[in-house]
Parts: C-alpha cells; structure tokens; sequence
C-alpha cells in the first residue's frame, strides 16, 4: 500500500500487517494505533512454530510518539509501507 493509505488506516485506528518468509524463518510485523501512541510488534519464528513462543527468534514490541519516529525505524530496518498489507 502506499504511504498516503498506511497513515490513513492508522490513523482510522486499523492494523497494518507485513508477513514474509526468510532463511527457514517465518514473521509478522504489525502496527497499530493505540491512544496517541503507535505500537509496532515484530515477531520471529522457525516455520510451523508460530504457536509456541519459546521457539521465537525475534519478540519486540515498540512503541512510538509520532509516525516519523515509526518511519524511521521501519527505513533503519529496511523495510517500507507498500511492503504492508490490511
């Protein structure tokens, strides 16, 4: 999705969701906001064991005060807002 329709559904209060597969892993970004904040959770796993957080490879949670902080982590980790799904 574009830039114009990520802040958008953000600020409408939708999630933005970004799945991929990588290396034998599979992970979920999503964000979403809550209050004036904008929280973004980052979630890593093996394949197949999504249901079983001890096997996580990444579990972070961020919490961020404007959308160009958030923007500025998403481009730190190459990542962009058409990478992004509803």
């Amino acid at each position: 999705m574009n830039i114009k329709t990520f802040a958008r559904r953000l600020e409408e209060g939708k999630a933005n969701n970004l799945t991929y597969s990588k290396d034998g892993n599979e992970g979920l970004i999503s964000i979403w906001k809550h209050e004036s904040s904008l929280i973004l959770t980052w979630e890593e796993c093996p394949k197949g064991e999504q249901y079983d957080e001890s096997n996580y490879t990444r579990d972070e949670r961020h919490v961020f005060d404007d959308f160009d902080k958030m923007m500025e982590f998403l481009t730190s980790n190459a990542l962009t807002p058409d990478s992004f799904t509803p």
